[in-house]
């Protein structure tokens, strides 16, 4: 049991079916990050996660925080295991006079044109993880990158682009059919080949259709995604796959 009071349900056992994958999310969290307190341990889990995989030529002597954390339209998640931070990834919606983003400042050539033409994306960004964690729990990446298939679908944004490593790019394409839109190149500042990935909204709902980690409600996309001037965002929200399976399984 965890201190939580939850029944532990091992990440990295045989998972056989739906029921058991489901079962292993009740441990988790999403919280949208926006307390001094909570961007600063966000920063720490990145400094940490970047450090370790020796992705700039600098090393980071403190918690990675920066303009673009507090720029309209971004949004910073962290994933909590049993309440601890264990991942965190920003999403920003980028579309005409939009602060500038990573993938914006890397690929201009790319992304300006496909702007002119009306077209908006999500773009995800500052992807941190805890390693010791994922060895507990190696469904952690995709249950991470699941914030952007919902932000994509929800906001019926056109595609969700992100800058990732060359070799990571297989991945991408295997688990959310991502496509090459640039690349590869090695950013400035950094070591790795890197390319700009694609994934359009119909690819994110074929996804989604098909494997049930993926699976949400809208109520759950609308307290994670919604922006309003009169109320803060909730502090924490629980993953609704489950519920959702079972809306389609009754329909």
């Amino acid at each position: 049991m965890s201190e939580t009071g939850r029944p532990k349900t091992p990440f990295g056992s045989a998972l056989t079916s739906a029921d058991q994958v489901l079962a292993t999310m009740d441990r988790l969290e999403y919280r949208r990050i926006v307390a001094a307190d909570d961007l600063e341990d966000v920063g720490a889990l990145r400094r940490q996660a970047f450090n370790a995989r020796q992705l700039y030529h600098d090393k980071f002597d403190g918690p990675v925080v920066e303009p673009l954390d507090f720029a309209p339209g971004s949004f910073v998640f962290g994933l909590y295991v049993d309440g601890a931070l264990v991942s965190s990834l920003r999403l920003n919606i980028v579309q005409p006079g939009c602060h500038p983003t990573s993938a914006m400042s890397a690929c201009p050539e790319t992304i300006k044109p496909l702007l002119a033409q009306g077209m908006r994306f999500v773009e995800l960004s500052r992807f941190a993880i805890d390693g010791d964690a994922v060895a507990e729990v190696p469904l952690l990446p995709a249950l991470t990158h699941r914030l952007s298939v919902m932000m994509t679908i929800y906001l019926e944004a056109d595609y969700c682009i992100g800058l990732v490593k060359l070799k990571h790019e297989a991945y991408y394409r295997r688990m959310f059919r991502a496509t090459r839109l640039a690349g590869p190149f090695v950013p400035e500042g950094m070591f790795p080949d890197t390319v700009l990935l694609g994934v359009s909204r119909a690819n994110q709902a074929y996804v989604t259709s098909r494997n049930p980690i993926f699976f949400f409600t809208r109520t759950e996309a609308r307290m994670l995604f919604e922006q309003t001037a009169s109320a803060m965002p909730p502090l924490c929200v629980l993953p609704t796959a489950r519920y959702a399976m079972r809306a389609r399984n009754a329909a």
